[in-house]
């Protein structure tokens, strides 16, 4: 009670007095004036019991006094805050009546509202609804419409690539029928040549207008059916041609042979055609004329034992390919020459020597490790022979794959090659037989087209690739070009490991190459792309070892004499790289050194 109250703070209106006159308590100074009286001890002791019986009994009176004036001091407090808290229920349930007075106003308010609103909406959703179907007509419209472009877009691609693989046919159907035509002008009647020439001119042109109509976007398909039937035409007539000329000779052969004998039509391949004319001396001047447009008579030789060699070489190893039972020796040799030559960079000589003994070893017969596994190709007795061809088709491939992408990566390769042609002169042979195979321009050699040789048949043997039954497209057929051109180039000027100071293939070659191309009439696109990568690449090597003369030769044949020809018979980026280049050539005096190139031994 005493906390309680000490707690207590009372309102000074309210607050209860309690003064000295409600109590009286004896005063010491009274008893003091008091006339002291001479009293015995027993009743002095008897005065003081009684005196302090009276004390405490003044002292509970007052203690009950300042009780009872607490309590009613309590009481008057809660009364009072009793009085103040219905007072204050009063007031708020005022304020709670009003407040929902308040409510049921705004409610009947939001009511209305939220019924306009809805009514509103209703009007909004339905506008919504309409314009949502008038946008969703018109996106089914333009998706319509461009889905009919595209489609249409789409298949005036096809009618492009279409005629322009026909283009490039027909240019190539009239270069090769060029060179008969004056056969025939002292044996045939001239009114008839002039229709072979009028008939030429009217189907390029024919071809010419087709070809300007893709250019504006106008072709359709029966451009494209025109276009085959010009070239069935054309191929026809070079038939035609091709069988008067062979009669001419034959009639020749007959006026100075009694017994001539008859030449056998071609059907093999065309490294079959070179051993023929070596083979048979009496049919040299029947068809040296006419394989001299392809490929020049110093080459003949050449070119049909590095292939003659090569059909030998695969044919040793015939039983491994076809047997099944060798099928996991085949794939761990394969392992053997892929993982060496497709991690081999040009980081540093340590490097390069690293994976030149695993291919060293891989062709002496020794064990090498291949993914924690030992291959020695000369468990098998053709083990050895498979893997060398292996190895030089693998190295072609990555200057169709890699070279052409980073030229730089070709002096890498260059120099393992001459290396490796060094330890094994097979794998030169091997080497050069799959760079014809690959680009028959690395002789050169324009292969002809046979009598009834199929599309496929013809541009397989130039080099072309097919994907899902589609030819490649020119330019990506001419990039792969300049990569293994490239990379022949290198092979030229690049220099083997240290220990073997010849190289096996030299820059004599390369003279050798270039004289023979420009001896040759230049051929669409290709020949602008092989005569460009080879000066680029090789063209500063054979400034310095031929010097004047390689001057000349540029200055003199290429641009006074090749160029004017070539840009005749060839128009497109080919021709206007080769130009830039001769420009620059002709400004500097000199080629630049290509990026990555090794001057001398460094591994």
């Amino acid at each position: 009670m005493e906390g309680y109250f000490d707690s207590l703070t009372f309102d000074s209106q309210n607050r209860h007095e309690i003064k000295d006159t409600d109590y009286e308590l004896p005063s010491k100074n009274a008893r003091k004036d008091k006339p002291t009286n001479t009293e015995s001890p027993s009743d002095k002791e008897r005065s003081y019991n009684e005196l302090k019986t009276i004390n405490r009994i003044n002292e509970q009176q007052r203690i009950q006094q300042v009780r009872n004036a607490i309590q009613a001091r309590v009481n008057k407090i809660e009364e009072f805050a009793k009085k103040q808290e219905e007072a204050s229920r009063d007031e708020w349930l005022k304020e709670q009546e009003k407040f929902v007075r308040d409510m049921e106003e705004k409610e009947g308010s939001i009511t209305q509202a939220m019924l306009e609103y809805d009514k509103n909406s209703l009007q909004e959703h339905a506008k919504q609804e309409e314009l949502q179907k008038k946008l969703a007509e018109r996106r089914r419209m333009q998706q319509e419409e461009l889905q009919a472009k595209q489609k249409q877009k789409k298949l005036l691609y096809s009618y492009i690539e279409k005629i322009q693989l026909y283009q490039q046919e027909f240019r190539l159907l009239y270069q090769q029928i060029q060179p008969f035509l004056p056969i025939l002008k002292d044996h045939i009647d001239q009114q008839e040549l002039k229709q072979y020439f009028s008939f030429l001119n009217s189907q390029r042109e024919q071809l010419d207008v087709i070809v300007n109509k893709c250019k504006s976007g106008q072709v359709v398909e029966d451009d494209v059916k025109r276009c085959s039937e010009i070239n069935v035409q054309t191929r026809n007539l070079k038939t035609k041609i091709v069988e008067a000329v062979e009669n001419i000779k034959n009639k020749k052969q007959e006026q100075a042979k009694p017994a001539p004998v008859q030449p056998t039509p071609t059907t093999s391949s065309q490294p079959q055609v070179a051993p023929a004319i070596v083979q048979e001396p009496e049919k040299v001047e029947s068809v040296a004329h006419v394989l001299n447009e392809y490929i020049s008579r110093s080459n003949i030789k050449m070119f049909a034992e590095i292939m003659e060699f090569y059909e030998h070489h695969t044919a040793s190893f015939k039983h491994l390919e076809e047997d099944p039972a060798l099928k996991q020796f085949r794939f761990d040799c394969k392992k053997a020459v892929n993982i060496p030559v497709n991690s081999l960079s040009g980081v540093n000589s340590e490097h390069i020597l690293d994976k030149y003994n695993k291919l060293y070893n891989l062709l002496k017969g020794q064990d090498v490790m291949v993914s924690d596994k030992k291959v020695n190709a000369s468990q098998h007795p053709q083990g050895i022979a498979f893997c060398m061809n292996l190895l030089a088709k693998k190295f072609i491939l990555q200057g169709d794959l890699m070279v052409a992408g980073n030229p730089e990566s070709a002096f890498c390769y260059a120099t393992m090659i001459l290396s490796l042609w060094n330890d094994f002169p097979d794998f030169g042979k091997l080497i050069l037989a799959h760079f014809y195979k690959s680009c028959p321009y690395l002789v050169p050699y324009y292969i002809p087209r046979e009598q009834g040789e199929s599309d496929d048949d013809y541009y397989l043997k130039q080099g072309y690739q097919y994907v899902d039954g589609q030819i490649e497209k020119q330019d990506k057929f001419l990039r792969r070009m300049t990569g293994i051109m490239r990379l022949y180039a290198s092979i030229l000027i690049s220099k083997p490991k240290r220990g073997q100071a010849k190289s096996p293939y030299t820059l004599k070659e390369g003279w050798r190459w270039i004289a023979s191309l420009l001896n040759l009439e230049p051929r669409l696109d290709i020949t602008a792309t092989m005569l460009h990568a080879f000066l680029e690449t090789a063209g500063f090597q054979m400034e310095a070892v031929y010097g004047k003369m390689f001057r000349k030769l540029i200055q003199k044949v290429v641009i006074e004499k090749f160029m004017p020809i070539l840009r005749k018979n060839c128009t497109g980026g080919a021709v206007t790289r080769l130009e830039l280049l001769l420009t620059e050539y002709k400004k500097s005096g000199t080629f630049e050194t290509p990026n990555g190139y090794v001057a001398h031994s460094y591994w």
